[in-house]
């Protein structure tokens, strides 16, 4: 999905797909891949794009709020940054 999509912004557009998908407690790959697929679908390719038109269709991406109380993880250290490229040779 780096390398071999329309986005015009990938790692941008990977990250706000897996945040939809954490938002509706989705933990599979195939979830991530199936909005991503969606997005092509529909010619989206930069996040603004998609929020766009998320706007336009009066329905953002569900980021439903759970009333389940699930244990807590360990905690992203402030300053954290996802890299998706960190090991990669250039």
């Amino acid at each position: 999905w780096l390398d071999d999509s329309i986005y015009l912004q990938p790692k941008e557009v990977i990250l706000k797909a897996m945040n939809i998908a954490c938002a509706n407690n989705k933990r599979k790959l195939s979830y991530v891949v199936g909005i991503l697929k969606n997005w092509v679908n529909d010619s989206l390719q930069t996040v603004e794009e998609i929020d766009s038109f998320y706007e336009s269709q009066n329905c953002a991406p569900k980021h439903r709020q759970s009333t389940e109380s699930f244990p807590a993880g360990r905690a992203i250290p402030s300053g954290f940054k996802l890299d998706l490229t960190a090991g990669e040779e250039e």
